[in-house]
């Protein structure tokens, strides 16, 4: 009981962390007027801020899951990796950074929005660009971890090293004559415990040795910096947000377009709806209405926010200078136009990719169902029985660490 008061504390500390540093955040900003610029000091303590929200909010999420009764409960009942579990905790972190983007947002557009499309603006707009920065550098951090802790796990099982997963329950012979002794029904519980109290201490980490910014470690984990280099379009994505957005919002747009800006927040609408679709897709849950119906939301709302959006905005900035909306475009500043291009691109290819899946889902090949569905069960029969069990689908998953192993 003392030791489950030990970890519930260190879930506790993390808790509050997260919730202070965004409280002192807040309080920041609170003697400021809507029309006020954030200075640079302000902004580096908004963004230090930022680094320690994100941080204390994922290591309370994974001690909730890992070292508690109710999150090891969980974890067992699906079957969670700790890659599952640092997958999840990156997919909720990543919900809710996209909600509070989308309230800044709205609360600016309605702010700058009726008073001046161009020359309105309003604190909260340049403020969270800083605050949420730091998301998109600890995000690069955070999904290599995850990265990272697959590599490992397939490491262990090619070195036979790999032991049960936290929660997971081993106890396939127990009570097979209908009794259960209870020196067995003690030890499993003992094991399931230990287990889950040892779960963190399986997370790669560069305390531990077993993660390097630039070289692999000696067991054969990819360095921070391959993986960077192996995912090109994604760490695009994250500088380019991340910092170059900090940029033009802070610094560049010359005070204009807050209206405009609040758009681009609100387009972090579609966030949470994908995020939840990957969780959903850990736990094994693709079969589900559940998961059917938030892909159905998910297509909707990243239509309307990430692809309709801004045209949308566009149209709207050609109506207010009152000039056709191909010669408005056009004459926009070439850094304007190479920015909406870049950040406008990226959201066709991944709307493509969902309309895609999708169609897969409603309107499989009728000549393939059955062959994917005998191929699957196979391999999934062989994969449990060289593990010398069970094996969930989610475990096959990420194919391109096994070229790293």
């Amino acid at each position: 009981m003392v030791e489950e008061k030990l970890n519930t504390r260190g879930c506790v500390f993390s808790l509050l962390y997260s919730v202070g540093s965004f409280a002192l955040a807040c309080a920041s900003l609170s003697t400021l007027d809507p029309s006020d610029s954030i200075t640079v000091q302000k902004g580096a303590l908004l963004i230090s801020l930022g680094f320690v929200y994100f941080v204390a909010l994922t290591e309370f999420l994974n001690q909730l899951l890992l070292r508690t009764t109710i999150g090891h409960s969980f974890v067992k009942r699906y079957r969670l990796r700790v890659s599952d579990v640092l997958d999840i905790t990156n997919k909720l972190v990543s919900a809710v950074q996209a909600a509070f983007s989308c309230i800044a947002g709205l609360f600016v557009c309605r702010w700058s929005c009726p008073r001046n499309f161009l020359h309105a603006s309003h604190f909260l707009s340049e403020s969270y660009a800083w605050f949420a920065a730091s998301y998109f550098f600890y995000d690069l951090w955070s999904m290599y971890k995850i990265y990272a802790a697959e590599a490992a796990l397939k490491l262990k099982v090619k070195l036979g090293l790999q032991s049960p997963a936290a929660g997971e329950n081993n106890n396939q012979g127990g009570g097979r004559n209908g009794t259960a002794k209870g020196d067995d029904a003690a030890g499993n519980g003992g094991m399931e415990k230990a287990a889950t109290l040892q779960a963190l201490e399986d997370i790669p980490s560069v305390a531990q040795g077993t993660l390097s910014f630039v070289t692999p470690c000696k067991l054969g984990i990819p360095s921070f910096a391959k993986y960077l280099a192996s995912h090109p379009l994604m760490v695009f994505h994250h500088l380019f947000i991340g910092s170059y957005g900090l940029v033009v919002i802070s610094y560049l747009r010359g005070g204009l377009g807050d209206c405009v800006f609040s758009f681009m927040f609100m387009m972090e609408l579609s966030t949470p709806f994908v995020s939840f679709r990957s969780i959903l897709s850990v736990m094994g849950l693709k079969q589900s209405k559940l998961y059917v119906i938030n892909g159905l939301v998910m297509l909707v709302t990243f239509f309307w926010c990430r692809v309709f959006l801004m045209p949308y905005v566009c149209y709207y900035y050609s109506q207010v200078v009152n000039k056709p909306f191909l010669e408005a475009v056009w004459n926009l500043p070439w850094g304007c136009k190479v920015s909406i291009l870049a950040l406008f691109l990226p959201q066709l290819y991944w709307f493509r990719l969902m309309v895609r899946g999708a169609m897969k889902v409603f309107f499989p090949p009728k000549n393939k169902r059955n062959t994917t569905i005998a191929a699957n069960s196979c391999a999934n029969e062989e994969e449990a029985s060289a593990n010398g069990g069970p094996i969930k689908a989610s475990q096959s998953k990420d194919s391109e660490i096994r070229s790293l192993m």
